[in-house]
């Protein structure tokens, strides 16, 4: 084609059309970069896979598994009580030689002295002079060293309480887990299909951008063959503007409702990734049935909830710490052997020593604490008692959710009931309408706000259709059952 033959409206045509074209390459190149980055998410994606996918990698589940993994360091220390204590210990002192010298010089007096008071005057292990001679030479350095092991016998009730326990926290860590994938499965589903909504609404827009347009150009050629006025045509080109803004609006929110869901997904989008993610998502957006009454429903919440088993088990726990809080008041008994090594008291030699094995039985028994005891049972019984009003106030929560549920479900259900036929007749008055302008007989509004009608009841069938599936998914997790089914 020679550029002189060509007007400028075409040429500004052709201009527009190249500028598209390159905007489309660049973005291309940019979702097969983002493909090659991210290839779970080239790929049609169901709402299963999704799933699947966010309980591998989203942060939150990703969270919640150190959650279990701390817990189990808990348990551990819980039970360390019932395991033998290896134990450890040195001393090393020096003493000046003054401090010697005057216990050499002391001149002691003739006296009987028993070992009892010997021990008591602390004077053990050394050499006593009791004939009113001197002492003998005291080593100026002395040094200690024994290791032991340490094994409890009776710790007034911890020792079994430390095995239940340790048990329980392990227990209440892994429900409190399968509550927190609960809840961000259901938030990646709602989010899935939010996405398919949203598509479904750039389709309801498209549909009606597409019905303008020819509505507008049928216009323009009555007006140009002189049958209508020109103000029909302006008309038009009022609403085309104003549903092809509609229709940027949309796809807008579809793009935003894509991101969420790869951010549940738990994928870090690298910055050259365009907005426009090249998802393809395969599950479609329906009004699957749910089969249970609401009787059958609450019964399932109350036995399946891990959020309510986990608060039974903080009661299990809650009596543990009791038990624990009592034991303070009972004796503690630990049997115990080792070996030690130290330094010989009456030569100057630092090498001189004596060793030898020990073994023996040691208790505790705290005859008054100042009513520590006392206070720690009173601690351990009050959180006994939030244990229990914190499940049954949960268990009233989850009821509340699943008739919530339960009575968003129906109302969506009659939403969609009444918008497949609200669909049906507005396709119809749109048909009587357009037929009745095109003879003469209606005005240009008529069908305008036919057209407007049927858009509506589109995009609330499409409202009607998503929230019903938002509120089984919220049913479903209401009541305890797994959104992967």
């Amino acid at each position: 084609m020679k550029t002189e033959n060509v007007t400028p409206r075409a040429r500004r045509l052709l201009f527009a059309t190249a500028v598209i074209l390159q905007v489309v390459l660049f973005s291309s190149g940019k979702l097969l970069a983002a493909g090659r980055e991210l290839p779970e998410l080239r790929r049609p994606l169901s709402k299963v896979e999704a799933l699947n996918l966010a309980l591998t990698n989203n942060g939150t589940i990703r969270q919640a598994q150190k959650e279990v993994e701390a817990a189990e360091g808990i348990a551990i220390q819980t039970r360390a009580i019932l395991f033998p204590k290896l134990l450890s210990a040195a001393t090393y002192m020096v003493r000046q030689d003054s401090l010697i010298e005057a216990n050499r010089n002391r001149t002691i007096a003739p006296v009987q002295v028993d070992l009892p008071e010997v021990a008591a005057l602390g004077l053990a292990g050394s050499s006593l002079s009791v004939g009113g001679g001197q002492s003998s030479k005291v080593n100026n350095q002395f040094w200690d060293g024994e290791i032991r092991i340490v094994q409890s016998i009776y710790e007034g009730g911890r020792m079994l309480s430390a095995v239940r326990s340790a048990r329980l926290i392990r227990e209440q860590a892994w429900l409190s887990f399968q509550s927190t994938v609960a809840d961000t499965l259901l938030s990646v589903a709602n989010a899935y299909d939010d996405a398919l909504g949203r598509a479904k609404q750039v389709e309801v827009r498209e549909q009606q951008v597409t019905f303008l347009i020819k509505y507008r150009d049928d216009t323009k050629a009555r007006f140009e063959a002189g049958t209508v006025p020109e103000f029909d045509v302006i008309r038009q080109e009022v609403e085309v503007a104003n549903g092809t803004a509609q229709l940027v609006e949309a796809q807008g929110g579809y793009r935003v409702a894509k991101q969420k869901l790869v951010e549940l997904l738990g994928y870090d989008l690298p910055t050259t990734v365009t907005d426009n993610l090249p998802l393809h998502l395969t599950t479609a957006l329906v009004a699957r049935p749910y089969p249970q009454d609401l009787s059958a429903a609450l019964a399932m919440a109350l036995q399946n909830r891990t959020e309510i088993a986990a608060l039974e088990t903080e009661e299990r726990l809650r009596d543990e710490a009791i038990i624990t809080a009592k034991a303070g008041a009972k004796p503690s008994v630990q049997a115990f052997a080792g070996y030690e090594l130290t330094s010989r008291g009456g030569t100057r030699n630092v090498g001189d020593y004596v060793n030898g094995g020990l073994a023996g039985v040691q208790m505790s028994w705290p005859i008054f604490d100042g009513f520590l005891t006392k206070g720690r049972v009173d601690e351990a019984k009050a959180r006994r008692g939030k244990a229990s009003e914190a499940k049954a106030e949960t268990t009233r929560t989850v009821e509340l959710q699943v008739r919530s549920a339960w009575s968003d479900l129906r109302a969506a259900n009659s939403i969609l009931t009444a918008q497949t036929e609200n669909i049906k007749k507005a396709v119809r008055a749109l048909e009587l309408a357009t037929s009745r302008y095109n003879v003469g007989t209606g005005t240009q509004i008529d069908v305008l706000n036919a057209q407007t009608a049927l858009t509506d009841a589109r995009g609330s069938y499409v409202d009607a259709l998503r929230n019903y599936s938002v509120a089984r998914a919220t049913l479903v997790r209401a009541t305890g059952e797994g959104l992967q089914h």
